[in-house]
Formats: C-alpha cells, structure tokens, sequence
C-alpha cells in the first residue's frame, strides 16, 4: 500500500459523511470521446489523477467529499497518468489544453465547461457547475 493510501487508512479515506466515489476507470481513446458525447445528457467529470503526486491525492480526497445526491448528478472518470501516459496525453491534444497532474475537466452538452489543475479543483467548484 501507498504512503497516501495508510494516510486515508489512518484518517479516514471516507471523511466520516461521505459514501465511496464511483470513479469509472479509463483505458481507451474511445472512452473518452464517449464521454464528452454523454455530456449532452448529464455533466461528466474527468480527473487526471497520479498516485506518485501528493497534491493530486489530497485533491482526490476533497472531490470525494461530494454528498451522495451531488455525486448522482454527474459520471466521475479517471485516468491514471502514470499508468495511462498515452490516453493522459491524447486527452491533452484533444482538448486542446495542456497536460497537467492533477487535472479536473467538467463537460456538459459536448464541451468543456471548467477545467483547473492542482489547487485549482475543489468540490466546491463541481457544486457550483452542477
């Protein structure tokens, strides 16, 4: 198990209100084309995340913190930059938007509606687009 891993295993990965995050794993270029199409019915979530990176962790652990109803309004995907390095860099020239770790995109009807990296993400700014 990680460092970050014991630290949510010691402090309570859950923080104490909030169920588990559903993410939804990414592998495939096609995945995420599928996603930004299913923007036009519900808002998606896509979280460029890297175990090695303790900023992408804690940011990871504030996203979590969505109560279940705001986690039902939208889809939450992930993509591992270190083990996914060529989807992580397609998904940049796609969007046209540089690559950065972590990085949070909101989409709705097709197109980017926010996007931050790093500190940038908080739960705070998904409550506020849903």
């Amino acid at each position: 198990m990680s460092f970050f891993g014991k630290l949510g295993n010691i402090f309570g990965s859950e923080g104490g209100s909030s169920p588990k995050m559903d993410w939804q794993k990414l592998s495939v270029e096609e995945e995420v084309d599928h996603l930004i199409s299913a923007s036009s019915e519900k808002p998606q979530v896509l979280y460029k995340h890297s175990s090695r990176c303790a900023t992408s962790y804690f940011t990871l652990k504030n996203i979590e913190t969505l109560t279940s109803l705001e986690k039902e309004q939208v889809d939450f995907f992930m993509v591992d930059v270190i083990g996914q390095r060529p989807l992580s860099m397609y998904i940049a020239d796609k969007l046209d938007v540089r690559h950065e770790s972590p990085q949070l995109f909101v989409f709705k009807d097709g197109e980017i509606i926010w996007h931050g990296s790093h500190n940038q993400i908080q739960a705070d700014v998904i409550r506020e687009l849903i």
